[in-house]
């Protein structure tokens, strides 16, 4: 028969002094040397195989920097250049910035910075679960298994090497905050709680949107239990203290809401299906030296094992739901007996890899099944404090058997979301079991949206598992036969500790961040931007930004959970040998302001060995874009030489922060070719808002103050426009094919299929009117020449695309002109409704079947299918309305704009124009 459980509220007398609170941190700091062996034996040069260590030493020496030169630009790094807020694209890890930041200022080492910090905070992981338990269970060696649980648990070990991920120290801390306030009411709780979750948010914001979730677990169990008691003032001051909090969390979020509005940064549930954990990932052991032959790492992110020590301990906890006193009532037989039925079906669903036959349908319950097995534990809970409540019983504390209950659901709801968008039986090899609770939520929880882990909120799991285990070395202690129970103890604690043991663990050691290249970098004092060769490739990426903290200049390369569409477009267009520095890769180059210099690494690469003959070859004659610096050991350095520039439109991209300290324009333009019959003039822009025009009959030296608003996070995009005006003679409108309309603007279209140029242009006047992306390209003018809409079409992938297309336009007026190209391809979704839409423009081509076909036109609305001007085929198709000739005017750029001189400048108030205000004046290559 089992024994009684104890039903006094946890002891709490005592208090640790500050002498035991600096041994239990020693001892665990001691721990975690030895369980991350071989890393103290070197740290000033060890860092794990991984790229993750680079990232957030970067991360944390830059925030650190930023707090202390320049806190209103806290978020703003030097890599991902010209990007913006791009310390949001990781954690922000302000608060271990604050260690690691002083000692890289002392010892100039930052390996060592990391790796010091690093232990520092992932043994203060192990004090607070050592406080937290045992003023739960006034039981030492209950507070050190615990602890030792959190600590090094296999999920603790299996991302040594991403220092976030040590940072969980918040989450035992906020969670007994919670739970003390509400038992007491107290304030100082309450403020207990708001400090640590905003130093937990500050430093991770993962952990932080986790703790949340576990919070609301805590609290709505804990509600369910004390119905009475509440009082008005404790309730007021929680809701005043939530918006304290939230007020305090602000400047903290608000750099990730902004990178998330400018460049739609954001977890889906297909990102999140990958680093999901499975049903094995709670029972697979890692090799370690207990068993090391018989585990086998299947896992793709991390293992949610506490071992079998840690699980014979946490069981042991389970004593504590042993009978309560007094008679058993009919309800809670029958939800006793639902338990049951639910946990007997969830295992079946197991067993049966989710698949249950019901009356000939296969049916998946297994989350149904989850999550009513949670609402049967919660419906036992509000029962449970009904009676307390009807009973009048003022004591709010908890007792060890409702910290077990607690526990359990706290660990539940962990479990059920770590589980991710589909729950699965292993991690490879198996088809998935059901759709998970994730993702039931992620469409109506926005936090969802900046978790690519789910495996991470078994965090929670392994807190509850922690704690309920040293619930269970207490069980057994409390025990008549305390020798037994000590001997029980002794044993899984020692099993624990072993099943934990995995070093030596993998290393590699590390020279210090300076390179004979940086050397050169740093002598350039200038506020420059470097690129590193071939971008993309995450080793370079990151290593990039970790040899920055030695020369200091931005970097264009980055990497971190997320990586801008840009800089994958840049690697693309200098990943081929054969053909270095296509005219696209060397636009793209020019465009990025100011980028000085491209370091070219000769080996540590997959491109390595393909690309050195060719760099052999450019470093006796490079492009016109480039200039051979030097070889420094296996890096070569190259200065690029942007200028001069031709084109049509010609732009130049900076990061906020660069912008706001050189917010002055000044550059030098003179015309290509001037034409009889044209107007010409040069439009400056600022981020798509024109700032001004100016008549570009000369060259021009213009000056001009940019004005805010800036992006924060996308770059900010600084465009000269050349265009015209059609006058005198010249200016006759022009037929538009058979249709019988004209129009009084010269249009030139040029489409290309994937393999044919992949291009898709509209040009009115010589300026771009399209969108140049995949699918059609569609601009609407009236016959004047006044554009009234542009759009694009994707319809070889979006499935509404053909749709869109119709209703689009089929709402113009008729006589309303229409000017379409096709870029890459527009057959693969393509459907008849939209292609009878096109045929009211005249069109005539049904591009249905003929992948990567080019087609362009220009059509009248309302006309016979035909009768617009019209090319298709697999070619390359350019045509135009009016003057020019449409390959000669697309390709070679007879006229246009040439960029003699750029340069942003800081302002000086006395002599800088006001904001908006154009001065320009004839010019020539020298000025300004």
């Amino acid at each position: 028969m089992p024994l009684a459980p104890l039903t006094t509220p946890t002891p709490r007398e005592g208090r640790m002094t500050a002498v035991m609170h600096v041994g239990v941190y020693g001892v665990f700091l001691a721990l975690a040397a030895a369980y991350s062996w071989p890393l103290v034996t070197d740290l000033a040069h060890l860092l794990p195989p991984n790229g993750d260590p680079r990232l957030f030493s970067w991360v944390l020496l830059t925030m650190f920097d930023n707090l202390t030169t320049r806190p209103e630009l806290l978020f703003h790094g030097n890599a991902f250049y010209p990007f913006g807020n791009t310390l949001s694209f990781a954690e922000p890890l302000l608060v271990p910035a604050l260690v690691a930041g002083p000692i890289h200022a002392w010892t100039g080492n930052p390996i060592l910075a990391y790796n010091v910090t690093l232990l520092l905070f992932w043994a203060l992981s192990g004090w607070a679960m050592y406080w937290v338990a045992w003023r739960v269970t006034a039981c030492r060696p209950a507070a050190f298994l615990a602890a030792m649980i959190f600590t090094f648990a296999p999920y603790r070990i299996d991302h040594y090497m991403e220092f976030q991920m040590e940072m969980a120290f918040g989450i035992p801390l906020a969670i007994y905050a919670l739970v003390r306030f509400l038992e007491t009411q107290r304030a100082r709780y309450l403020a207990g709680l708001g400090l640590v979750f905003w130093v937990q948010a500050a430093s991770v914001w993962y952990y932080a949107i986790i703790l949340a979730l576990g919070l609301a677990a805590v609290a709505t169990q804990f509600l369910a239990l004390r119905w009475g008691g509440w009082r008005p003032r404790a309730l007021l001051g929680a809701a005043l203290g939530g918006l304290v909090l939230l007020g305090a969390l602000v400047p903290l979020a608000v750099p990730y809401f902004q990178t998330r509005a400018e460049l739609g940064l954001e977890r889906s549930l297909d990102d999140a299906i990958p680093r999901s954990a499975n049903l094995g990932s709670y029972v697979e052991a890692r090799p370690n030296w207990l068993y090391e032959a018989f585990t086998v790492d299947r896992a793709w992110e991390a293992s949610l094992f506490l071992g079998l020590g840690g699980l014979g301990l946490a069981a042991a906890g389970l004593g504590w739901l042993g009978r309560a006193p007094g008679p058993r009532r009919p309800e809670e037989r029958w939800l006793a007996a639902a338990a049951a039925g639910l946990l007997a079906g969830l295992l079946a669903t197991v067993a049966c890899h989710g698949a249950v036959r019901v009356a000939g349908v296969t049916l998946r319950p297994f989350t149904e099944l989850g999550v009513a097995l949670l609402a049967i534990g919660l419906l036992r809970l509000g029962l449970a404090g009904w009676r307390r409540w009807q009973a009048g019983t003022p004591e709010r504390a908890l007792t060890e058997r409702d910290w077990v209950r607690l526990l359990l659901g706290l660990g539940g709801v962990a479990f059920l979301l770590s589980l991710g968008p589909v729950v699965a039986l292993e991690a490879f090899g198996r088809q998935p079991i059901d759709e998970g609770v994730y993702a039931w939520l992620w469409p109506h929880v926005v936090l969802f949206r900046a978790i690519r882990g789910p495996t991470r909120i078994g965090i929670l799991a392994i807190f509850a598992g922690g704690l309920l285990a040293a619930l269970g070395v207490q069980w057994l202690l409390a025990r008549p036969r305390r020798a037994w129970g000590r001997l029980l103890v002794g044993a899984l604690g020692f099993l624990l500790a072993v099943e934990y043991a995995r070093m030596p663990l993998p290393y590699q050691r590390e020279a210090t961040p300076g390179r004979a290249v940086d050397a050169a970098l740093r002598a350039d004092r200038a506020d420059v931007a470097v690129l590193e060769w071939p971008p993309n490739v995450e080793i370079v990426d990151v290593d990039a930004m970790f040899r920055s903290l030695a020369h200091g200049k931005r970097v264009v390369n980055g990497l971190s959970g997320f990586v801008p569409l840009a800089l994958r477009e840049l690697s693309g267009f200098l990943s081929k040998p054969e053909a270095p520095f296509p005219p696209e890769a060397q636009t793209a180059l020019r465009r990025i302001y100011p980028l000085r210099y491209l370091v070219v690494r000769l080996t540590g690469h997959r491109f390595a060995w393909a690309w050195q003959p060719t760099w052999h070859r450019l470093r006796r004659a490079p492009p016109t874009l480039l200039r051979h610096h030097g070889t420094y050991g296996d890096e070569d350095l190259y200065e690029i030489v942007p200028l001069p520039e031709r084109g049509l439109r010609l732009e130049r991209w900076v990061s906020y922060d660069f912008l706001v300290g050189h917010p002055v324009l000044e550059a030098t333009v003179r015309p290509l070719a001037p034409q009889p019959g044209r107007a010409a003039w040069v439009e400056v822009a600022l981020n798509e808002r024109p700032l001004a025009r100016v008549p570009f009959d000369v060259p021009r030296a213009l000056r001009l103050r940019l004005p805010p608003p800036y992006h924060r996070a996308a770059p900010n995009v600084i465009r000269l426009t050349y265009g015209y005006d059609r006058v005198g003679p010249e200016a006759t409108p022009a037929a538009i094919g058979t249709t019988g309309v004209r129009i009084a603007a010269d249009v030139t279209v040029a489409s290309g299929g994937q393999p044919h140029g992949n291009v898709g242009s509209v040009r009115v006047n010589a300026v771009e009117r399209a969108g140049n992306s995949r699918g059609y390209n569609l601009v609407a003018l009236e016959p004047s020449g006044r554009v009234l809409d542009a759009e694009t079409f994707d319809t070889f992938f979006e499935p509404d695309a053909p749709a869109r297309l119709a209703a689009w336009v089929n709402a113009l007026p008729a006589g309303t002109v229409v000017a379409g190209a096709v870029r890459d391809d527009a057959s693969g979704r393509l459907d008849a409704a939209a292609v009878r839409a096109l045929r009211t423009v005249g069109v005539l081509t049904d591009l249905r079947g003929r992948f990567h076909h080019s087609h362009a036109f220009v059509g009248v609305k309302g006309s016979v299918p035909g009768t617009a001007l019209e090319g298709a085929g697999p070619r390359r198709v350019a045509l135009s309305v009016g003057g020019g000739n449409p390959e000669e005017y697309l390709d070679e750029h007879p006229e246009g704009l040439e960029l003699t001189s750029f340069a942003l400048r800081g302002a000086r108030p006395a002599e800088e124009p006001k904001d908006g205000h154009l001065s320009f004046w004839p010019g020539g290559p020298g000025l300004p």
